[in-house]
């Protein structure tokens, strides 16, 4: 047999092995895979094969029984080459029920994460952050003499109403009015999240018509442009993995916290140095939790989708889940420009 026909025979038996203790979370035995695929090949090869790929720690012999179930390698390997195979149809399915929940980006990928949430026993999040949103209007709206309200809309036409009150006699409304006209001029298509530094760099240009630029820019420093990086997380089906019975009470404490807290993606990736994939991070834990996070940019925005459940989760139907809302998501976006 060729070295190439042998790889890909192990390929199958290994793929076989790990979708069959996803479904049944019981040891793996030859004979099982013989008779649920119905191989042309005899027990004693699969159980060859199986010993070798528990040599290659892909699989792990149970010594509660003679079976066998997937290692950590094993998990990776089956993601990486073997999980999302033929699963055009699949896709295509899902894509078609998304399209028809189709109403704009945001409500699609929250139909889109409740129905994965639905037909898997997924727990999913989705997570945002206000890191890349743009300043693209600011107007002023005197009130008296000594107080205005500030009003900004960024990218995603939300609007930011702020007061400013000219407690130093020395700022007048004038001076205010100069200030808005060249933040007008400056600021319009810079990150929120930058204004405060950026307002600095411009105290050149402010000094040659305000007196006391000074304090100008420290008000608007401290009350106006005082935008922090904030990470918003929605979590769905987060009863699922509390009930999953994998997982410890002690572990579930850290990764309650992680998805409901923290960045994912960037969790993922501070523990995972060596992971260069930037379009999607897979993370399988020691605490028997397995991660699957991607970044969908729709409209200037970046949203990061993750799925969260136990190392035996249905590995090829959430990856094909994520590929297809993220395609459909593209294609929207493509016919709305």
């Amino acid at each position: 047999m060729s070295r190439k026909k042998n790889d890909a025979e192990k390929n199958l038996i290994l793929k076989y092995a790990i979708e069959t203790y996803i479904e049944l979370g019981e040891p793996i035995s030859s004979q099982l895979l013989v008779e649920k695929y119905k191989l042309n090949i005899s027990s004693a090869k699969v159980r060859y094969i199986l010993n070798e790929l528990e040599q290659n720690n892909l699989l792990i012999k149970n010594h509660k029984s003679s079976g066998r179930i997937p290692s950590k390698n094993g998990y990776q390997f089956y993601i990486n080459n073997l999980a999302s195979e033929n699963q055009n149809k699949l896709k295509n399915k899902m894509k078609d029920i998304f399209s028809k929940r189709w109403n704009s980006i945001d409500n699609t990928l929250d139909e889109g994460v409740n129905f994965i949430n639905e037909i898997t026993n997924f727990a999913l999040v989705t997570s945002e952050t206000n890191e890349d949103d743009l300043l693209k209007s600011i107007s002023l709206v005197p009130l008296d003499e000594t107080k205005a309200t500030i009003i900004l809309v960024d990218s995603n036409g939300k609007v930011f109403s702020k007061m400013m009150n000219l407690t130093n006699k020395m700022v007048k409304m004038e001076d205010l009015r100069i200030a808005i006209r060249i933040f007008k001029e400056r600021l319009i298509d810079a990150r929120l999240t930058e204004l405060k530094n950026l307002v600095t760099d411009l105290k050149d240009i402010l000094s040659v018509s305000i007196k006391n630029y000074e304090e100008l820019i420290q008000s608007f420093v401290e009350n106006i442009f005082n935008f922090q990086v904030e990470q918003k997380n929605f979590v769905y089906g987060k009863d699922k993995l509390i009930l999953a019975e994998e997982i410890e009470r002690k572990n579930l404490v850290k990764i309650l916290d992680i998805i409901e807290n923290k960045s994912i993606w960037e969790t993922i990736e501070s523990e995972h140095k060596n992971d260069e994939d930037n379009n999607i991070k897979i993370a399988i834990g020691d605490d028997n939790s397995a991660i699957i996070s991607k970044k969908i940019h729709a409209n200037s925005k970046i949203r990061e989708i993750s799925i969260v459940g136990t190392k035996r989760m249905d590995y090829k139907k959430g990856l094909v889940a994520l590929e297809a809302l993220e395609e459909l998501i593209e294609e929207k976006c493509k016919e709305n420009n």
